[in-house]
C-alpha cells in the first residue's frame, strides 16, 4: 500500500526482515519476563549500557554505509560534501584547477570573482571534521563515530534535562534504532553531525560549570560553522540556559570564535567578501530568477532551475503564508516517520511537548523542536527525500526522541519502544531506504577500485557526472604521467585542451549510467586531438563566471543547430542579460571568434560581445527553432585562458562559441572614446 510517504508492505529485504525478527523477540521477552529484564538492567551501570548501545549505533551506521549505499556517497549534496573535505584535508578552502576551468566547473561549486579556483558552497563545519576522516585514510568512518557520540549526547541531554535514569536510556535506545540517524550517520550528509553539535550544546548549557560552558561554546559555533540557521537556533537556546550561570557564561562567547572565524574564513574564501554566502554566490550565477535562493518570503522565491517542478506545482504565487504551511506540512508528514521509523509514536512527542511546558528543565527541549520547525519554514525548498527523510528537521532528532521517551516512560510503556520502531522500519520506513539503496543506478558513480581493475594508475580520466567529479577529482594532483587526473567530460573542445595542457597523457572514459536500474560502471580509452577550430559549448561553462541583467541555466533544445547537445539559455530581467565565460587556445595570435544561439520562437535578436577592451554587436533574424550565428570578429588571443562576456537582449540559448585561426591582420581600431561596433541587419 502507498502512503504520502512511502510503501507499506512486506519486509523488502534482509534487513528489514532482521528487524522484524528482533522486534518479535524483544517483544516476547518483554511480556514474558518483565521483571526479569527489568531487574538485569537495573543491576548494569549505565555507563556500560550506553557504551553498549553506541557500539550498536555505530555498527549500524556502518552496515548502512556497506549494504544501503554501497561503499560510498550517493547523492550530489553528499559528493559536494565529500570534495569539500578533500580540499580542506589538503588545506585548501578553495581549490585552484588548471585551464580549462570549465572541465572542473559545475553543479554546487562557486568560482570566486576574478578566480579560475572552485569552492564547494556548503558552509565548511562537517567538511572539517571529515577532512580528518581523509587524512586518517577512513573517511567514511566518521559518519558511524558521530553515530556513537550521538547516542552518548542523547543520553546526556535527557539525564541533564528530565533527571530521569529511564527516560534516558530509552531515549539513548531511540537514537540507536532511527533509520533516518542511520542514514544521516553513514553518508556524508552534515546534519547528523549538526544534531549532535546541537544536542551537546544544550546539555553542556544545560549543565553549567566551566568545562561545561567551554563545551557548549565549542559545540555552538561549529554548529553555526555546519548549519548555520540551527546554530542560531543552538545559540539562542544556549544563551537562555546560561543566563543563571555564573561568571563562567563569559567563556560561552569565546568558545564561540573558532567556529565563527571559519565561516567567515571559508565565506571570503569563496566570494571575495567577508560577510556574503557561497550559496546566494552560487544561486547567483546558476539559476534565477535572481534573488530566487533566499531566506524569507515574497516574489521571486524558488529556483526555476535547480527546483523547477516544486516550484510550478507549490509557489504559483510565490511564497507567502500558504505556501510556507504546505512546505512545513510536507516537512513533517516526512518527519513523523524520521523520528522512531513509525509515524504513529510521533504524536507522542507534542503530548510531552504540552505535559512539561510548565517544567523549565525540560521546557527547552520542545522550544527547540519548535524552534527548528519554524526556523526553516522561511525556506521555501521541502529537502526531503527517500531515506534521507525532512533532512531540514533532523537537527531536531535528539530532543524529539528525549521528548518521546520521556512519553513512553510516563505512560509505562517504554518497553514497547524497541518492538514498534522496529517493526516500524520493517513494514514501512525500510522501503524508502531501500529505495535510496536503488536509485541513479544503485551504486557511487565514482569508484577507485573500478580504475584499479581495468588496470589504471595514471591518465586523465573524464566523468560524465556531477557526482563522479566531487567523488574522484584530487585537489592539487594535476600529474597525470605518474597519477590520476579527474575532470569532466564535455564532449567539446574543452577535452582536447585539457588532454594537452597536461602533457597529452593516456586518456580514459569512465562511463556510468545513472538511469540504469543496475549501473555497470566502465573504463574505456578515450582519444583525443586538438582540431584547428574550437568549439566550446555554452552549457559546458555553467555556471558562467559572471551573470548581469539576468539569468542563466542549461537548457535542451530541439533545433537541429544544437544537435541535441544542451545550451545556455539566457533570461533576461530587463535589458540585455550578459554571461562571461572562458575560451582558451594552445598559443597566441589571431582569431576568428563567433556565437551561435538558438530560439523557440521566430524573432530577432540582439548580441553582444565582449573581450577585455574590445566590443562589438550583431543583430539578426531566426525562425522558429532556427539558429543564428554572429558573423565572425578578428581578435587576437593569448595563448591560454581568456575571458569572453556575451549578452543577448530577450530570451534565448546560446548554443556555443567558436574559435579558429584567423590570417595576421590587426583588427580595426575602436572609435575614440566609444567601444567598437558593428551591426549586421
Amino acid at each position: 500500500m502507498d502512503t504520502p510517504i512511502g510503501h507499506i508492505g512486506a519486509p523488502p529485504d534482509a534487513v528489514a526482515w532482521a528487524a522484524l525478527v528482533v522486534a518479535a523477540c524483544v517483544l516476547l521477552l518483554g511480556i514474558a519476563f518483565p521483571r526479569r529484564v527489568a531487574g538485569a538492567l537495573e543491576r548494569v551501570e549505565d555507563r556500560w549500557l550506553v557504551l553498549a548501545l553506541a557500539t550498536a549505533a555505530l555498527l549500524l551506521s556502518a552496515g548502512y554505509v556497506a549494504y544501503y549505499l554501497h561503499g560510498g556517497p550517493r547523492i550530489v549534496d553528499a559528493t559536494s560534501y565529500w570534495l569539500e573535505a578533500r580540499g580542506l584535508s589538503l588545506g585548501q578552502l578553495v581549490m585552484p584547477v588548471p585551464h580549462p576551468s570549465g572541465s572542473f566547473r559545475g553543479r554546487f561549486l562557486v568560482t570566486p570573482p576574478g578566480a579560475t579556483a572552485i569552492a564547494v558552497i556548503f558552509p565548511p563545519g562537517y567538511p572539517a571534521l571529515l577532512a580528518l576522516g581523509f587524512l586518517l585514510r577512513a573517511p567514511m568512518a566518521v559518519g558511524p563515530v558521530i553515530a556513537a557520540l550521538l547516542v552518548a549526547a542523547t543520553y546526556a541531554l535527557a539525564r541533564q534535562l528530565t533527571g530521569r535514569r529511564d527516560v534516558a536510556l530509552c531515549a539513548a535506545l531511540l537514537s540507536v534504532l532511527c533509520a533516518a540517524l542511520r542514514y544521516h550517520t553513514a553518508d556524508t550528509m552534515s546534519h547528523g553531525w549538526a544534531a549532535l553539535l546541537l544536542a551537546v550544546t544544550l546539555a553542556a548549557a544545560a549543565r553549567g560549570g566551566r568545562w561545561p560552558v567551554l563545551l557548549a561554546g565549542i559545540a555552538c559555533g561549529w554548529l553555526v560553522a555546519t548549519r548555520p540557521v540551527t546554530g542560531a537556533l543552538g545559540l539562542a537556546l544556549a544563551t537562555a540556559l546560561l543566563l543563571r550561570a555564573g561568571r563562567e557564561r563569559w567563556l560561552f562567547p569565546l568558545a564561540l570564535m573558532p567556529g565563527l572565524a571559519l565561516l567567515l574564513v571559508h565565506q571570503h574564501a569563496a566570494t571575495g567578501t567577508w560577510l556574503s554566502s557561497s550559496q546566494l554566490r552560487y544561486y547567483a550565477l546558476a539559476d534565477g530568477p535572481p534573488g530566487c535562493f533566499r531566506y524569507g518570503f515574497g516574489h521571486g522565491i524558488g529556483c526555476r532551475y535547480e527546483h523547477a517542478d516544486f516550484v510550478r506545482a507549490h509557489l504559483a504565487h510565490g511564497y507567502g503564508l500558504a505556501a510556507a504551511l504546505g512546505t512545513s506540512g510536507r516537512r513533517l508528514a516526512w518527519h513523523t516517520l524520521d523520528i522512531a521509523n513509525l509515524a504513529p509514536l510521533a504524536l507522542l512527542v507534542p503530548y510531552a511537548m504540552i505535559a512539561v511546558w510548565r517544567r523549565p528543565g525540560i521546557r527547552v527541549l520542545s522550544l527547540g523542536t519548535l524552534g527548528v520547525i519554524l526556523a526553516y519554514a522561511p525556506f521555501y525548498f521541502d529537502g526531503s527525500y527517500p531515506g534521507g527523510g525532512a533532512r531540514m528537521l533532523a537537527e531536531a532528532l535528539p530532543l524529539e526522541q528525549v521528548l518521546l521517551a520521556w512519553a513512553l516512560c510516563e505512560l509505562r510503556a517504554a518497553r514497547f519502544a524497541a518492538p514498534l520502531s522496529l517493526a516500524g522500519f520493517a513494514f514501512h520506513a525500510s522501503y524508502a531506504h531501500r529505495a535510496l539503496s536503488e536509485r541513479e543506478g544503485g551504486r557511487p558513480m565514482f569508484e577507485a577500485s573500478v580504475l584499479a581493475h581495468a588496470g589504471v594508475d595514471h591518465g586523465l580520466v573524464f566523468v560524465g557526472t556531477d557526482h563522479g567529479f566531487d567523488l574522484g577529482f584530487v585537489p592539487g594532483a594535476f600529474d597525470a604521467k605518474h597519477g590520476i587526473v579527474v575532470a569532466r567530460w564535455r564532449g567539446d573542445a574543452h577535452d582536447a585542451l585539457l588532454w594537452d595542457a597536461l602533457g597529452r597523457p593516456q586518456a580514459y572514459r569512465y562511463r556510468y549510467d545513472p538511469l540504469a536500474a543496475r549501473a555497470v560502471p566502465r573504463v574505456t580509452p578515450q582519444p583525443l586531438h586538438v582540431p584547428a577550430t574550437l568549439r566550446f559549448e555554452a552549457a559546458a561553462e555553467w555556471p558562467p563566471l559572471s551573470v548581469a541583467g539576468g539569468w542563466a541555466h542549461p537548457d535542451f533544445p530541439s533545433g537541429s543547430c544544437a544537435a541535441g547537445a544542451p545550451g545556455l539559455r539566457l533570461l533576461p530581467t530587463s535589458g540585455r542579460v550578459r554571461v562571461t565565460l572562458e575560451i582558451d587556445v594552445p598559443r597566441a595570435g589571431p582569431y576568428e571568434l563567433d556565437a551561435g544561439f538558438y530560439s523557440r520562437e521566430s524573432t530577432r535578436l540582439s548580441a553582444s560581445a565582449g573581450l577585455g577592451s574590445r566590443h562589438w554587436s550583431r543583430t539578426g533574424g531566426v525562425e522558429r527553432d532556427g539558429c543564428w550565428r554572429m558573423p565572425p570578429e578578428q581578435v587576437e588571443l593569448p595563448a591560454g585562458a581568456s575571458r569572453l562576456t556575451l549578452g543577448l537582449a530577450g530570451p534565448g540559448v546560446l548554443d556555443d562559441v567558436l574559435v579558429r585561426p584567423a590570417a595576421a591582420r590587426p583588427p580595426p581600431p575602436p572609435a575614440a572614446g566609444h567601444p567598437q561596433q558593428k551591426t549586421d541587419n
